[in-house]
């Protein structure tokens, strides 16, 4: 079968989403190579025998990596680009959120051994998901491709997180995702911009830095794309977060050296303030400083300054109380409830933040004495802060059902 004729040109006439290098590159297929275009034609047969309809489309979406993959054949590739240029795969830097944005609208099933773990915020009908994803799997005698319905995992918040920083790396050159991974190096160093007076990387840059971008073999200044000279080791940094009922409100990062404290509304150079984001009852049993928290060889420490106390939760172990003035070294699973449903715990991204998150608010919330509502100021909308989990997209977060196949 010439997987041409069913590889269709409009993704409204077809009746499956295909993730190209997914499936092409996938050594478990066939005869182990790191990527064989074959895998596209046996797929497409076994896409015809799950229709039961030999006039099956497939709409392929293709990374660009794929196109210049030297693990393919010259014929290979000079197959992909004239399909390219037929319309009849679409060509993207990143193939996965079309193929997630094409599933949503138009309740077609997608082709993929992917998990999509960094779109559960977004699309959260995937997790759990049973009726929208189908994997390619060897067929029986191992010579041929067959497909199976998926059902899709529920993943922990901070393997999401992780994953969401990865493309965030990706995305300005720190990251390879087929190759080496994060480039680590750049985050075990500071970096000074030689523009005079740049704010991210000049003398007065805050110790938590933003990221800098990665082009052509060394870090560059996201601001003037200057190269940046190394200035020496970085300090350690861990990046912590928020949940109120169970809602991330926000991440900050804690900087080897630095103290930060956490409560109700506390005073002074960094400081999380909880307060737009705790129920009246519960304001008054958050202490205005209520945790301080601080990295010491490269580790998050927490002890409690508060009146009412706080709690440490572990995954495998009863909860303790945090005991005043004793510090605490925070691990990953735990969490410091200071009140019920209001927690600290560590972040599940390890070198950067979102592009909100983080950044002390130029702009602080009003102070306890200052914020009731007036005729001229009506009450802030619930879930109004910055840093909170985006909503879902288009759809209200409905989950898309199987398309009704052609027969």
């Amino acid at each position: 079968m010439d997987p041409g004729r069913q590889l269709a040109l409009d993704a409204g006439g077809a009746d499956f989403l295909v993730d190209t290098a997914n499936v092409v590159r996938a050594t478990e297929l066939t005869d182990g190579r790191p990527a064989h275009l074959e895998r596209l034609t046996l797929l497409c047969e076994a896409l015809a025998g799950f229709a039961r309809d030999e006039s099956a489309q497939v709409y392929a979406v293709v990374d660009r990596t794929l196109l210049s993959d030297p693990h393919l054949s010259p014929a290979e590739r000079a197959t992909l680009a004239r399909w390219a240029a037929e319309g009849r795969v679409e060509v993207l830097p990143w193939a996965d959120p079309r193929l997630l944005e094409l599933a949503h609208a138009l309740d077609m099933p997608v082709v993929s051994r992917d998990n999509y773990v960094d779109f559960h915020r977004r699309y959260p009908w995937i997790p759990g998901n049973t009726d929208t994803f189908l994997l390619p799997v060897p067929d029986a005698g191992g010579r041929g491709v067959a497909v199976v319905p998926r059902i899709m995992p529920v993943v922990e918040e901070a393997r999401i997180s992780l994953k969401e920083e990865q493309n965030e790396l990706h995305a300005v050159g720190l990251h390879d995702r087929r190759g080496s991974g994060v480039r680590e190096r750049v985050f075990r160093r500071s970096w000074h911009c030689p523009e005079p007076g740049c704010r991210l990387f000049g003398p007065d840059a805050r110790a938590a830095a933003p990221m800098p971008g990665y082009r052509q073999g060394v870090p560059r200044c996201p601001e003037h794309a200057a190269p940046l000279a190394d200035a020496g080791p970085a300090p350690a940094r861990v990046l912590a977060k928020i949940r109120v009922d169970g809602v991330l409100r926000t991440r900050f990062t804690v900087v080897e050296g630095d103290l930060v404290t956490v409560g109700r509304f506390p005073d002074g150079p960094g400081r999380i303030a909880l307060f737009p984001w705790l129920e009246e009852g519960v304001r008054r049993l958050i202490s205005r400083d209520h945790l301080r928290v601080t990295v010491r060889g490269g580790a998050l420490r927490v002890s409690d300054t508060s009146h009412n106390g706080s709690t440490v939760r572990r995954r495998d172990a009863p909860p303790v109380p945090l005991r005043p003035g004793r510090e605490w070294t925070l691990r990953p699973g735990q969490v410091v409830e200071l009140y019920e449903g209001v927690e600290l715990l560590l972040s599940g991204r390890r070198y950067t933040l979102a592009p909100d998150d983080g950044e002390r608010d130029p702009h602080p919330p009003p102070r306890p004495e200052d914020s009731a509502p007036t005729m001229l100021r009506p009450p802030d909308p619930v879930g109004g802060a910055s840093g909170g989990i985006r909503g879902p997209g288009p759809g209200g977060g409905r989950k898309p059902g199987r398309r009704r196949r052609r027969r």
